[in-house]
């Protein structure tokens, strides 16, 4: 293992060490609001009510934290009349979904006059009653704030008092899908990781979701039939994968510190998603490989993408995650370029985002080679 190596293992270990014991100090405060939400869900016998399932997903459940101020996912996953089982799915030109009830199901609420599922009064309805149930949570010494965004509520907690503790929670209902083939223009299993086939075929034996349909779609305004439109997730898909394939995990967690590091969701329009996504379709590239090789090799995946102009949404055909503009992507090619020539030394010595990331890479017990 050559000194990069060296370097990247030592600083991965560094992140685990530092950052994982105020993640897990912070994840004991959404489990203590989880646990008393779920005991409002369970004692709910009001009408028009909807019984869902709590999953944890995103960053802080993959171990791809890199810094303190990370949100926590939790997939709210519909139950009872909306699962896929109930719907025909139909791919949209624009690229997203459309969800039609099937004919001997007649229990469905929010349709339009078409009879598709209007995603926005789903999403309303939904977002009402969790609110009406975090309104019931009392969680010692702290205080419970909430705003409704596109596809999530989102929901603050703030520890008044001890270790002061600031948190948010980004709840995300959607649609289960138990059977892969069932959603039309889908990447084939036999062109997926081993693991990723492994697991698709565990939830189907156990008819588990293997993924879902957000009620909600990037950039809904662009489109004038958005109310009907949603957008396929594989959020679980995602979480197994990095769980499991340890080293690609490593490699993932060293271009999102980068990316904080060197503020590229402002300038040049990335998201962390990106990379794991990018990780996927590369997976027979980067597995085994050494961290920063590996991370080096994920970035150069990443550059040939936004060469071709798009991120490559790997899961469904023709739904790139993220298109740039010819300038936009020459910018962050020469970017990209200029990290693959630097050390996770030179991108520690970057522009501090915040005080945490500051008193991680200051940290006198991390030596660099």
């Amino acid at each position: 293992m050559d000194f990069r190596n060296i370097e990247a293992a030592k600083f991965l270990k560094q992140i685990n060490r530092q950052l994982m014991p105020i993640v897990k100090s912070n994840r004991d405060l959404v489990n203590d609001f989880l646990d008393e939400l779920r005991h409002s869900l369970r004692n709910d016998e009001a009408p028009q009510s909807f019984a869902i399932q709590i999953i944890h997903v995103g960053s802080s459940y993959e171990k791809l934290v890199v810094d303190t101020t990370a949100d926590f996912d939790i997939l709210v996953s519909l139950r009872e009349e909306y699962v896929s089982e109930n719907f025909y799915i139909e791919r949209d030109p624009s690229g997203y979904f459309l969800l039609e009830p099937r004919e001997d199901v007649t229990d469905i609420r929010h349709l339009d006059y078409n009879n598709y599922l209007d995603s926005s009064k789903l999403r309303s309805s939904i977002f009402k009653k969790l609110i009406w149930h975090i309104k019931q949570v009392f969680v010692d010494d702290t205080t419970v704030t909430y705003q409704r965004g596109l596809a999530a509520l989102n929901v603050k907690l703030y520890e008044r008092s001890g270790q002061e503790r600031r948190v948010s929670i980004d709840f995300v209902p959607q649609i289960p899908v138990h059977t892969w083939g069932q959603c039309p223009d889908l990447l084939s299993l036999s062109e997926m990781p081993r693991c990723l086939r492994q697991y698709i075929d565990r939830t189907n034996r156990h008819k588990n979701p293997c993924m879902f349909f957000s009620l909600g779609i990037p950039k809904a305004d662009m489109f004038p039939n958005a109310n009907l439109l949603f957008n396929a997730s594989f959020s679980l898909l995602e979480k197994n994968f990095i769980n499991e394939e340890t080293d690609i995990q490593d490699m993932v967690l060293l271009v999102k510190y980068i990316a904080k590091r060197r503020n590229w969701e402002d300038d040049h329009h990335f998201k962390s998603f990106h990379a794991k996504r990018v990780a996927l379709k590369y997976y027979d590239e980067l597995t085994g490989m050494e961290p920063w090789d590996g991370c080096l090799r994920l970035l150069n995946k990443l550059e040939e993408e936004v060469a071709s102009g798009a991120i490559d949404g790997y899961f469904v055909t023709d739904q790139p995650l993220r298109k740039w503009k010819r300038r936009e992507a020459q910018d962050f090619i020469r970017e990209i370029k200029t990290v693959q020539r630097m050390n996770i030394r030179d991108i520690k010595s970057c522009c501090y985002s915040n005080s945490a990331e500051k008193q991680l890479t200051s940290d006198p017990k991390y030596q660099p080679t």
